[in-house]
């Protein structure tokens, strides 16, 4: 499932929990580094980008779908293969031919 191998570490230690925070704090490394870009035409995201707050040290999770997507989008990324990687490991396997004597 998505939802089950799109989880971070997580910062309390629960094994399997969902790390909100780190999908966050990766986010917005990769924005600051110039490695996540948003176009600009892309109102809603940025608008959802603007609003994303915190209140009592908790991330508050309203009117932030698109920004959720794209955090578990990035999280995804460790699963991807590029297409000669997939075609190697899913490939067609040659075994030798063997003879009998």
């Amino acid at each position: 499932m998505l939802f089950e191998h799109a989880a971070f570490e997580s910062l309390d230690g629960k094994p399997g929990s969902i790390s909100v925070e780190a999908g966050i704090a990766d986010m917005l490394v990769r924005m600051e580094t110039g490695r996540w870009k948003v176009f600009k035409h892309l109102n809603d995201w940025l608008e959802e980008f603007r609003l994303y707050h915190r209140k009592d040290g908790k991330v508050v999770k309203e009117h932030d779908d698109l920004l959720c997507a794209s955090r578990y989008a990035l999280m995804m990324k460790r699963f991807a293969q590029s297409p000669s990687t997939r075609k190697a490991f899913y490939g067609k396997i040659e075994y030798p031919q063997r003879t009998w004597v």
